[in-house]
């Protein structure tokens, strides 16, 4: 399942419609915003506080939240609570309602409105009377405009509730789930913790996320870093706001067709419970569009393929050694070292009887290389070419849909120099023995696959990009290095200090280095000597036959607070004993880092 990222605008918005309980009263009790006055009288930026009110009672994670007027622009806005500072708000947009009151501030069209959150935890300050002011600094200024006080009374003793909101699918509108399976992304937070988050079709609960990263049908523990920048003010080592993240697939294909009402709820561990929205969705289970979806998730887009030494033509009747495969000039002995193309496939329509996965057919540049009804072959424990591999994980996040749990597809095929048509044989393993399936040119090609159901019903699966570059001319011809990236995962919203994990293996020599590149920089070098290269990694050879040693991950700290708020590339480079880099894979990640804490 792929989700893109919402905008950070649209999260924070989200967050100021669902606000904790005493928020929300506050702003239908208050029929105007707080406009606070200014401690120094000159001319400048305006502040507008939504939340809290004069004199309101606070407790569990307090929203402190408005819009700011400017001429000028704003740098930041800090809050302090009884004069010491606590953190700095984020920013959530163009306010055109805030603008349309103050009009003076648009003249020339170089002034605005700009939305603000940040908080406070209130079991970090005591019960009583406490002020809340906060400092307010415009572009191209160094002295701050101090706004305040409000006055607010901590109540410790009372249960704040959960709150969250659904990111996706989006509000205001009926969302069309012919596919048969309905995504649904947001996030929920509590003061204390959440317990679990129920997922209800028409009142009837139809999946449960429990616990951070716990037991179910749903997933509630994914990062977001632009939730953790507007509430902060959690403990490490888990830090409640920046594991908030929740997902989940309901299959439709229960439902009948018509329109539904999807609602969340989350419970916190002392019993109270919030709804975090609704949604309105119609059902049309019509057979044509209830087609396989899946993934493919290694190699990574923009890998670099193995080959194998080149083939040799043998007379006719002269020696072949195993494997061989015949050729009008006589036979011909392959070198046979495999690719894998890994990843897995579902279909919602599927019924046990009838409607599942049937097929997955492996191509490359749109021509099919292996079909699992016909190529499959098991070698002990190995698949080559064979759908119905076992995937735990996607039984995880797929609960209840049939054959999730051996919803795994993994294919090999070798590739190996022709001298006489100066091109790349690709052969593949079947039960037949190796086989010549096609031939290619060097450069960069697309791979994809096809993943087939009973009903002749056909996806293909998003296509990555790969690049053969073969040392053919050389006496002994060395093979690509090879590997994978854990960490991040693709398009993971990432803050901080980030760890950047995977590992990396090379068939011929040993890898002397692990660079690790974003953006076009190389960040770091990674070697055995300096530990970042080598780790133990036990999990490797188990899930790649390829691999002959545990010490082949590498592990990297990543600074984000060097790099800019926005989508970010990484790429992993991997160097043998023999001089060769190799492209192992690129990924990409969103960088939030508006650093909610003030130093």
């Amino acid at each position: 399942m792929s989700i893109k990222a919402p905008t950070i605008l649209a999260l924070l918005a989200a967050a100021s419609l669902a606000s904790p309980a005493g928020a929300q009263t506050a702003r239908r009790e208050a029929r105007t915003p707080l406009v606070v006055d200014r401690v120094d009288a000159a001319a400048g930026p305006l502040l507008i506080v939504d939340t809290p009110r004069q004199g309101q009672t606070v407790f569990g994670v307090v929203m402190v939240s408005g819009s700011v007027l400017s001429l000028h622009g704003i740098d930041s806005i800090e809050l302090f609570v009884d004069g010491g500072p606590v953190n700095r708000a984020v920013f959530t947009g163009q306010r055109e309602d805030v603008l349309a009151a103050f009009p003076s501030y648009a003249a020339g069209g170089l002034g605005g409105a700009t939305g603000w959150i940040t908080s406070f935890l209130a079991r970090n300050y005591f019960d009583g009377p406490h002020t809340l002011t906060l400092s307010v600094t415009e572009s191209g200024t160094t002295a701050p405009v101090v706004f305040g006080p409000i006055d607010v009374v901590v109540d410790n003793s009372i249960n704040q509730p959960p709150f969250g909101a659904i990111d996706v699918p989006p509000a205001g509108e009926t969302i069309l789930s012919a596919g048969g399976s309905l995504s649904i992304l947001g996030w929920a937070l509590d003061d204390t913790d959440i317990d679990h988050i129920d997922f209800q079709v028409d009142g009837v609960t139809v999946a449960t996320a429990i616990d951070r990263g716990g037991v179910g049908n749903a997933y509630y523990g994914s990062t977001r870093p632009d939730i953790y920048a507007a509430f902060p003010d959690f403990p490490p080592p888990l830090n409640q706001s920046l594991y908030s993240g929740w997902v989940a697939a309901i299959d439709t294909t229960s439902f009948v067709d018509g329109i539904h009402i999807l609602s969340v709820k989350a419970w916190d561990d002392q019993g109270a419970s919030t709804e975090l929205g609704s949604r309105r969705f119609q059902v049309e289970n019509i057979g044509g569009l209830l087609g396989p979806f899946g993934v493919m998730d290694y190699p990574l887009d923009e890998a670099t393929l193995i080959c194998g030494p080149a083939v040799q033509v043998i007379p006719p009747g002269g020696p072949c050694p195993s494997p061989c495969v015949p050729n009008p000039g006589g036979l011909v002995p392959v070198s046979f070292f495999p690719n894998v193309i890994r990843g897995w496939a579902l279909d919602v329509g599927a019924r046990q009887d009838k409607g599942q996965v049937s097929y997955v057919e492996l191509m490359l540049d749109g021509a099919i290389l292996a079909n699992s009804r016909t190529d499959c072959l098991v070698t002990g424990t190995y698949f080559s070419n064979c759908y119905g591999v076992n995937r735990p994980d996607v039984a995880h996040l797929y609960s209840g849909y049939v054959n999730a749990a051996n919803s795994g597809f993994q294919f090999t095929f070798g590739l190996s120099h022709d001298p006489l048509l100066d091109v790349f044989d690709i052969f593949k393993p079947t039960p037949r023995g190796v086989e010549l399936a096609g031939f290619t040119l060097p450069g960069k090609h697309t791979i994809q696959v096809r993943a087939g159901d009973e009903e002749e019903t056909v996806t293909e699966l998003e296509p990555i990009s790969v690049d053969i570059t073969c040392d053919v001319t050389s006496s002994n011809p060395d093979r690509n290095s090879f590997g994978d990236i854990d960490s991040p995962t693709a398009g993971q919203w990432i803050a901080g200090t980030f760890p950047v994990l995977g590992w990396a293996f090379d068939l011929d020599a040993a890898v002397t280095r692990v660079d690790v590149d974003v953006d076009g920089f190389v960040l770091a070098s990674l070697t055995k000597t300096n530990g970042g290269y080598g780790l133990r990694r036990d999990d490797v050879p188990l899930k790649d036959i390829r691999v002959t040693t545990p010490f082949v991950g590498f592990s990297y700290a990543l600074d984000t607070t060097k790099l800019g708020d926005t989508h970010h590339d990484l790429a992993i480079y991997v160097f043998d004993s023999a001089g060769h880099r190799t492209l192992i894979g690129r990924r990409q990640f969103v960088v939030f880092n508006n650093n909610p804490v003030k130093q």
